[in-house]
């Protein structure tokens, strides 16, 4: 797979290309995005609209090597309904338009790795044609998930979760057998892990690229959401165990900050990627960055 060179912003990580998709935008509450962080702090980089909405990314990196092109999340994707388009701002979505701009088909997609199954994350995994009907967005790949989150996604019993997975039955029946459930941290090709973190949600993972000459990338997905979650005591009030983020974070971040990797930001409306540098014991600082489309 020979993907068309500068189409769209990607890393070089050793022998692997990490090309910046996008879903596109979507706006949600800021209170949910920055849990028990006040508005007065929050609102200074992530300004809200009157209905206390903050403009969000939906960013999917894919991870090329060879034939292999592994997608990470697939954003919202174009199977929600007119009220809840219209409660997020919300169009179409853009992940298959950026794959054909590298002159990728979704065919070609070989992995799908679910950092979780939140609707912002999964939603694209189907496509709504014009008869309403749902379908594998990329018909090829292997969608791979934690077990565990997969389970709770199926059999929640608690009122929240089941809202949190409303989703799953329309999003997942149509992929039949390509589902591969996931027990723990999994090497997918050599250099390419799925880390378990929890936090966000008791099986939530996150996806890292080690090349063989030291760097290294990762995709934090709901650990570190946007730009201002780096900060050590940010989480989102979506997180079922707080501390658990807090903790993946900081470890995450501190592997990030000492090898000089690239990290990645699922929600940021103007960071793609980042590399970072502890600046003091709480505090870390961007150095380098990739700006998104829209942040102009």
């Amino acid at each position: 797979m020979q993907p068309n060179a500068m189409a769209l912003p990607e890393l070089e990580i050793g022998d692997f290309r990490i090309f910046l998709l996008s879903d596109g935008v979507w706006h949600n509450d800021g209170g949910c995005m920055f849990g028990v962080v006040p508005r007065v702090l929050w609102e200074r980089d992530h300004p809200a609209d009157q209905q206390n909405r903050v403009r969000l990314g939906l960013t999917c990196p894919m991870v090329v090597k060879g034939r292999e092109a592994i997608l990470t999340d697939t954003g919202i994707g174009n199977r929600l309904g007119q009220d809840e388009r219209k409660a997020y701002d919300r169009d179409e979505g853009k992940l298959v338009a950026d794959l054909r701009a590298l002159g990728i088909e979704p065919e070609e997609i070989t992995h799908v790795v679910l950092s979780h199954l939140h609707f912002d994350h999964s939603g694209g995994v189907v496509r709504r044609g014009p008869s309403g009907a749902l379908t594998p967005t990329f018909p090829k790949a292997r969608y791979l998930v934690q077990r565990g989150e997969y389970e709770i996604a199926r059999n929640a019993t608690n009122v929240r979760l089941r809202a949190a997975y409303r989703h799953v039955p329309e999003c997942f029946d149509p992929l039949a057998d390509s589902l591969e459930l996931l027990d723990g941290n999994t090497e997918i090709i050599p250099g390419v892990e799925t880390v378990v973190t929890a936090g966000h949600t008791r099986d939530h993972q996150v996806i890292t690229v080690k090349a063989a000459d030291g760097h290294g990338f990762a995709h934090l997905a709901d650990i570190v959401p946007t730009r201002s979650h780096i900060k050590p005591a940010w989480n989102q009030a979506y997180d079922v165990d707080p501390l658990r983020t807090m903790e993946a974070k900081a470890r995450m971040l501190e592997q990030a900050a000492a090898a000089r990797w690239w990290i990645t930001f699922a929600h940021d409306d103007k960071l793609l990627a980042a590399r970072i540098e502890q600046a003091a014991k709480d505090r870390i600082v961007i150095t380098d960055s990739v700006a998104t489309a829209e942040s102009g």
